[in-house]
Protein backbone atom coordinates (compact mmCIF):
# COMPACT_ATOMS: atom_id res chain seq x y z
CA UNK A 1 0.00 0.00 0.00
CA UNK A 2 1.43 3.38 -0.97
CA UNK A 3 2.11 6.07 1.60
CA UNK A 4 -0.75 8.58 1.81
CA UNK A 5 -0.20 12.25 1.03
CA UNK A 6 -1.27 15.18 3.14
CA UNK A 7 -1.73 18.58 1.49
CA UNK A 8 -1.06 21.41 3.94
CA UNK A 9 -2.02 24.95 3.00
CA UNK A 10 -0.62 27.78 5.11
CA UNK A 11 -3.25 30.51 5.45
CA UNK A 12 -4.11 33.56 7.51
CA UNK A 13 -7.48 34.39 9.06
CA UNK A 14 -9.59 36.51 6.74
CA UNK A 15 -9.36 39.74 8.69
CA UNK A 16 -9.23 43.20 7.11
CA UNK A 17 -5.91 44.96 7.56
CA UNK A 18 -3.93 41.78 8.35
CA UNK A 19 -3.54 40.12 4.94
CA UNK A 20 -1.74 41.27 1.77
CA UNK A 21 -0.99 44.61 3.42
CA UNK A 22 1.57 45.44 0.72
CA UNK A 23 -1.34 45.63 -1.71
CA UNK A 24 -3.23 48.22 0.33
CA UNK A 25 -1.71 51.26 -1.47
CA UNK A 26 -3.29 49.94 -4.67
CA UNK A 27 -6.43 48.22 -3.41
CA UNK A 28 -7.10 49.51 0.09
CA UNK A 29 -7.46 47.23 3.09
CA UNK A 30 -10.85 45.92 1.94
CA UNK A 31 -9.63 45.24 -1.58
CA UNK A 32 -6.51 43.50 -0.28
CA UNK A 33 -8.69 41.26 1.87
CA UNK A 34 -10.97 40.38 -1.06
CA UNK A 35 -8.02 39.56 -3.30
CA UNK A 36 -6.42 37.44 -0.59
CA UNK A 37 -9.65 35.49 -0.23
CA UNK A 38 -9.77 35.01 -4.01
CA UNK A 39 -6.18 33.72 -3.97
CA UNK A 40 -7.00 31.39 -1.10
CA UNK A 41 -10.07 29.99 -2.83
CA UNK A 42 -8.13 29.55 -6.07
CA UNK A 43 -5.32 27.62 -4.37
CA UNK A 44 -7.85 25.44 -2.53
CA UNK A 45 -9.53 24.64 -5.86
CA UNK A 46 -6.17 23.66 -7.39
CA UNK A 47 -5.44 21.40 -4.42
CA UNK A 48 -8.79 19.70 -4.86
CA UNK A 49 -8.29 19.32 -8.60
CA UNK A 50 -4.92 17.63 -8.01
CA UNK A 51 -6.66 14.99 -5.84
CA UNK A 52 -3.57 14.10 -3.82
CA UNK A 53 -5.27 13.56 -0.49
CA UNK A 54 -7.01 15.33 2.39
CA UNK A 55 -6.49 19.08 2.76
CA UNK A 56 -5.27 20.69 5.97
CA UNK A 57 -5.64 24.45 6.43
CA UNK A 58 -2.88 25.51 8.80
CA UNK A 59 -3.73 28.96 10.09
CA UNK A 60 -1.46 31.60 11.58
CA UNK A 61 -2.28 32.80 15.07
CA UNK A 62 -4.46 31.33 17.79
CA UNK A 63 -7.77 31.08 15.96
CA UNK A 64 -8.76 30.67 12.31
CA UNK A 65 -11.59 33.18 12.48
CA UNK A 66 -15.14 32.60 11.35
CA UNK A 67 -14.59 33.09 7.61
CA UNK A 68 -11.58 30.79 7.30
CA UNK A 69 -13.25 28.15 9.48
CA UNK A 70 -16.34 28.27 7.25
CA UNK A 71 -14.21 27.94 4.13
CA UNK A 72 -12.42 24.94 5.59
CA UNK A 73 -15.68 23.29 6.57
CA UNK A 74 -17.16 23.88 3.12
CA UNK A 75 -14.25 22.05 1.51
CA UNK A 76 -13.90 19.29 4.08
CA UNK A 77 -10.53 20.57 5.26
CA UNK A 78 -9.00 19.97 8.65
CA UNK A 79 -8.04 23.18 10.45
CA UNK A 80 -4.94 23.31 12.65
CA UNK A 81 -2.79 26.07 14.09
CA UNK A 82 0.66 26.61 12.60
CA UNK A 83 1.90 27.17 16.15
CA UNK A 84 4.61 29.57 17.33
CA UNK A 85 7.92 30.54 15.79
CA UNK A 86 9.14 31.98 12.52
CA UNK A 87 8.14 30.64 9.12
CA UNK A 88 10.83 27.96 9.19
CA UNK A 89 9.79 26.74 12.64
CA UNK A 90 6.17 26.49 11.56
CA UNK A 91 6.94 24.75 8.27
CA UNK A 92 9.23 22.20 9.92
CA UNK A 93 6.58 21.51 12.57
CA UNK A 94 3.85 20.95 9.98
CA UNK A 95 6.03 18.69 7.86
CA UNK A 96 7.20 16.73 10.88
CA UNK A 97 3.70 16.17 12.24
CA UNK A 98 2.54 14.76 8.90
CA UNK A 99 5.56 12.47 8.64
CA UNK A 100 5.09 11.24 12.18
CA UNK A 101 1.48 10.41 11.30
CA UNK A 102 2.68 8.27 8.40
CA UNK A 103 1.87 10.68 5.57
CA UNK A 104 4.07 12.48 3.06
CA UNK A 105 3.31 16.20 3.28
CA UNK A 106 2.92 18.61 0.39
CA UNK A 107 3.02 22.09 1.90
CA UNK A 108 2.23 25.32 0.06
CA UNK A 109 1.22 28.95 0.54
CA UNK A 110 -1.81 30.96 -0.50
CA UNK A 111 -0.22 33.63 -2.71
CA UNK A 112 0.43 31.28 -5.61
CA UNK A 113 -1.43 32.71 -8.56
CA UNK A 114 0.79 30.64 -10.86
CA UNK A 115 -0.06 27.34 -9.18
CA UNK A 116 -1.36 24.50 -11.34
CA UNK A 117 -2.46 20.98 -10.40
CA UNK A 118 0.62 19.72 -12.24
CA UNK A 119 2.89 21.34 -9.64
CA UNK A 120 1.28 19.20 -6.96
CA UNK A 121 1.01 15.98 -8.93
CA UNK A 122 4.66 16.31 -9.99
CA UNK A 123 5.66 16.82 -6.36
CA UNK A 124 3.81 13.66 -5.39
CA UNK A 125 5.39 11.75 -8.28
CA UNK A 126 8.87 12.82 -7.19
CA UNK A 127 8.31 11.46 -3.69
CA UNK A 128 6.87 8.22 -4.99
CA UNK A 129 9.91 7.86 -7.26
CA UNK A 130 12.16 7.98 -4.20
CA UNK A 131 13.24 11.61 -3.91
CA UNK A 132 13.56 13.05 -0.43
CA UNK A 133 12.06 16.40 -1.41
CA UNK A 134 10.45 18.36 -4.20
CA UNK A 135 10.40 22.16 -4.40
CA UNK A 136 8.57 24.53 -6.72
CA UNK A 137 10.70 27.69 -6.90
CA UNK A 138 8.98 31.06 -6.97
CA UNK A 139 10.11 33.62 -9.49
CA UNK A 140 11.07 35.99 -6.67
CA UNK A 141 13.77 33.59 -5.44
CA UNK A 142 11.83 31.72 -2.78
CA UNK A 143 9.65 28.67 -3.19
CA UNK A 144 5.93 28.09 -3.05
CA UNK A 145 5.63 24.33 -2.66
CA UNK A 146 7.68 21.82 -0.69
CA UNK A 147 6.97 18.09 -0.55
CA UNK A 148 8.91 15.79 1.75
CA UNK A 149 9.58 12.13 2.54
CA UNK A 150 11.80 13.10 5.46
CA UNK A 151 12.53 16.12 7.65
CA UNK A 152 15.90 17.83 7.82
CA UNK A 153 15.48 20.78 10.21
CA UNK A 154 18.60 22.37 8.72
CA UNK A 155 16.56 23.29 5.65
CA UNK A 156 14.28 25.53 7.68
CA UNK A 157 16.43 27.09 10.40
CA UNK A 158 18.31 30.40 10.05
CA UNK A 159 16.98 30.80 6.52
CA UNK A 160 16.81 34.35 5.05
CA UNK A 161 13.04 34.15 4.49
CA UNK A 162 11.41 36.71 2.19
CA UNK A 163 14.63 37.31 0.29
CA UNK A 164 15.66 36.35 -3.28
CA UNK A 165 18.22 33.84 -1.95
CA UNK A 166 15.87 31.37 -0.23
CA UNK A 167 15.71 28.73 -2.98
CA UNK A 168 19.40 29.07 -3.79
CA UNK A 169 20.35 28.61 -0.14
CA UNK A 170 17.93 25.70 0.20
CA UNK A 171 19.53 23.99 -2.81
CA UNK A 172 22.98 24.52 -1.29
CA UNK A 173 21.88 22.90 1.96
CA UNK A 174 20.23 20.00 0.14
CA UNK A 175 23.50 19.33 -1.71
CA UNK A 176 25.46 19.49 1.54
CA UNK A 177 23.10 16.95 3.11
CA UNK A 178 23.28 14.72 0.04
CA UNK A 179 19.53 14.67 -0.42
CA UNK A 180 17.82 13.68 -3.67
CA UNK A 181 15.29 16.26 -4.76
CA UNK A 182 13.28 17.45 -7.72
CA UNK A 183 13.07 21.05 -8.88
CA UNK A 184 9.49 21.53 -10.06
CA UNK A 185 8.47 24.16 -12.63
CA UNK A 186 8.70 27.70 -11.32
CA UNK A 187 5.58 29.62 -10.38
CA UNK A 188 4.74 33.19 -9.48
CA UNK A 189 3.05 34.66 -6.48
CA UNK A 190 1.39 37.96 -5.66
CA UNK A 191 3.18 40.19 -3.16
CA UNK A 192 2.94 43.86 -4.07
CA UNK A 193 1.16 46.25 -6.45
CA UNK A 194 3.77 45.57 -9.13
CA UNK A 195 2.44 42.02 -9.39
CA UNK A 196 -1.19 42.98 -10.05
CA UNK A 197 -0.99 43.57 -13.84
CA UNK A 198 -0.02 39.95 -14.29
CA UNK A 199 -3.34 38.89 -12.81
CA UNK A 200 -5.38 40.60 -15.50
CA UNK A 201 -5.04 37.65 -17.89
CA UNK A 202 -5.45 35.00 -15.19
CA UNK A 203 -8.49 32.83 -16.03
CA UNK A 204 -9.83 32.95 -12.46
CA UNK A 205 -8.09 35.70 -10.54
CA UNK A 206 -8.40 38.20 -13.39
CA UNK A 207 -12.12 38.33 -12.74
CA UNK A 208 -11.53 38.84 -9.03
CA UNK A 209 -9.14 41.69 -9.73
CA UNK A 210 -11.56 43.32 -12.19
CA UNK A 211 -14.27 43.21 -9.54
CA UNK A 212 -12.05 45.32 -7.28
CA UNK A 213 -11.60 48.11 -9.82
CA UNK A 214 -14.09 50.24 -7.93
CA UNK A 215 -12.26 49.88 -4.61
CA UNK A 216 -10.56 53.02 -3.37
CA UNK A 217 -7.11 52.66 -1.80
CA UNK A 218 -8.04 55.18 0.86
Amino acid sequence: MSTPLRVILFARPLVRGTVKTRLEPALGAEGALHLYEALLRYVVSVCQEAKLGPLTLAYAGNHPGTALAALGEAHGARLVSQGPGDLGDRMARSLGEALEAGAWPVLLGTDLAGLKPSHLTAAAAALRAGDDYAFAPAEDGGYGVVAARRLDPELFTAMPWSTPSVMKETARRLAKLGRAWTRLPSLYDIDGPEDLPRLEAHPVLGRALAALSHVSPS
